[in-house]
């Protein structure tokens, strides 16, 4: 009987320090959210009260004469009292997680649970002065009344309205923590059924204890869980800050210069180093749509440019990525081994390649080519910055596109796709005040242009200038300007007297062949330092030829 009081004894002081070892963990972390702890810490303190005085009272029964009275009356109204208060308390603490802190006193079962607890407590106040639920006989040992079955019944009812209430909530907590809470009710209620059996065991307190152990360990795991969570949340805002923060600075880099290639290649730059990648570059399908061309590349310092490299591919080397360009989703290859078997694994081997991530680029629908960062060792399986720019490099190549089509469109003579007058007015400019060798300057006006016009329309006076432009084209390439509605130039440089010469006579010999007359006014000099003046000598010349075509054809 002394050895399973002892163990007894024994078991109630582990099972208080243990709860009061958890209640200083708690109290220690900044983990938990605050209410919840308030109730759990609280709870883990009582509990070991309850222990401590359900030990002592073991210690104090039969303790004789008045110490021992008091002492006995003291402990066990204390492990009566603490059982509701920690009821109380675990009441509060499931409502912090069932129910918003403003709904709480709202639900009738919330409040009556409540009310159960604070009646609970009044009876056990009132047994100290009536013996409703022990009494204790002249040896200070303590013994059941006929009312204890209350001090168990009020109990009870309180857990399993808080039972009801976990039940048809569950789906607002987590499986462990609703499992956790449901051990509250669950041991004390085994354990209760056991010591109806066989009294004198503490097991009541003990399940309660065993309980709290298991809330604690529920909870510690639930808040870790929370906290990774909120830390998972905080790396993916701070992911998305980082993303946005570098594609604001893309932005700015394709507004930083009126050069769109410029632009571009601050733009990749950015991107190159927001992945720590190798090389980050622009493919562009061609106008046939068979082949691929890498139009723009930035290759860090170290990494050799592979640009000159990869013109004219076959669209088939991308044929494998394809599948997920044509979804308009990005392409990842984490490994070289996962290109076997298509024609992309030699081109990536030749540069090196180990893993790369690409975007396709579309237009209107339209697959026009794609974005890729080679060896990506940040954010390699993110593709969300390079998804978010898709908009701004294809609107930046239409822009380039229209520029370059402006650009034609201002320096190019439309009928004849000849340099126009705009172009020959920079040419004179750029010539001016520097020194030219080996410079060839040829003033020609069509002969006849006018009344070509008169008597045979328009479109056969501009069927005669497109012939004349085209055998200028074919003998001196990108050297021919159209200056006025019959009138061309032609300037070169680095050629020698003889050269100009020959093509000039050339060109007289095939323009007969043709049937078109034409003036020419022609000058070759080894050194110029304006040629401007030069251009207006081989004008008045040709002036002169006119003249002579016109007496000769009767002032025609």
């Amino acid at each position: 009987m002394l050895r399973d009081q002892l163990i007894q004894i024994v078991l109630l002081f582990c099972g208080c320090f243990f709860c009061l070892i958890t209640a200083l963990c708690m109290y220690l972390s900044n983990n938990f959210d605050l209410e919840k702890r308030k109730w759990l810490m609280l709870m883990q303190v009582f509990t070991a009260l309850l222990l401590a005085s359900d030990a002592f009272a073991y210690i104090f029964r039969g303790y004789p004469g008045p110490t021992g009275s008091i002492l006995v009356h003291v402990t066990n109204f204390l492990v009566f009292a603490l059982s509701v208060v920690i009821l109380y308390f675990f009441h509060a603490y499931m409502c912090s997680y069932l129910f918003p802190r403003d709904q709480v006193l709202n639900l009738g079962r919330v409040k009556f649970a409540y009310a159960l607890c604070g009646i609970a407590l009044l009876l056990v106040i009132v047994s100290q002065f009536t013996d409703l639920y022990y009494y204790f006989d002249a040896q200070n040992y303590y013994h059941r009344n006929s009312g204890y079955i209350i001090s168990m019944l009020l109990p009870v009812a309180v857990m399993l309205i808080d039972l009801s209430l976990l039940v048809q909530y569950r789906k607002r907590i987590r499986r462990r923590i609703f499992w956790s809470m449901t051990s509250y009710i669950s041991f004390p209620l085994i354990a209760a059924a056991i010591q109806t059996r066989y009294y004198g065991l503490s097991l009541i307190n003990l399940s309660i204890c065993l309980s709290m152990y298991v809330m604690f360990i529920a909870s510690t795991g639930e808040q870790n869980h929370e906290m990774y969570q909120l830390l998972k949340k905080k790396s993916k805002v701070e992911e998305r800050l980082e993303i946005a923060s570098t594609l604001n600075q893309c932005v700015k880099a394709l507004l930083s210069d009126n050069d769109i290639d410029v632009s571009i290649h601050n733009l990749f730059r950015i991107i190159n180093q927001y992945f720590d990648g190798d090389r980050t570059y622009l493919f562009e399908v061609s106008k046939d749509g068979k082949k691929i061309n890498n139009t723009y590349e930035y290759a860090k310092s170290g990494v050799t440019p592979q640009i000159e490299n990869l013109q004219d591919l076959d669209l088939t080397v991308i044929e494998g990525w394809m599948e997920f360009f044509q979804k308009d989703e990005p392409y990842y290859m984490s490994k070289l081994e996962q290109e076997n078997g298509y024609e992309s694994y030699e081109v990536l081997q030749d540069q090196d390649i180990d893993r790369l991530l690409a975007v396709p680029l579309k237009d209107k629908g339209r697959f026009i080519g794609f974005l890729g960062v080679d060896n990506p060792r940040d954010h390699y399986d993110d593709a969300t910055l390079l998804s978010s720019i898709q908009y701004f490099i294809i609107n930046s190549l239409k822009t380039k596109a229209h520029q370059e089509e402006l650009q034609y469109l201002s320096y190019r003579d439309m009928l004849t796709g000849l340099y126009n007058r705009n172009k020959y007015i920079r040419v004179v400019e750029s010539y001016s005040h520097r020194q030219v060798n080996n410079v060839g300057a040829c003033y020609i006006d069509l002969n006849g242009l006018k009344k070509t016009n008169d008597q045979f329309g328009h479109e056969a006076g501009d069927r005669l200038i497109k012939t004349a432009a085209e055998l200028m084209t074919e003998l001196f390439e990108d050297h021919v300007y159209r200056v006025g509605g019959d009138e061309f130039v032609i300037v070169v440089k680095d050629w020698t007297n003889e050269d100009f010469a020959d093509q000039i006579d050339l060109l007289k010999q095939k323009m007969r062949e043709k049937k078109v007359s034409i003036s020419i006014g022609m000058l070759w000099k080894p050194t110029i330092d304006n040629l401007e003046q030069m251009l207006k000598q081989a004008d008045f010349i040709m002036y002169e030829e006119k003249k002579q075509y016109h007496l000769l054809n009767d002032g025609k």
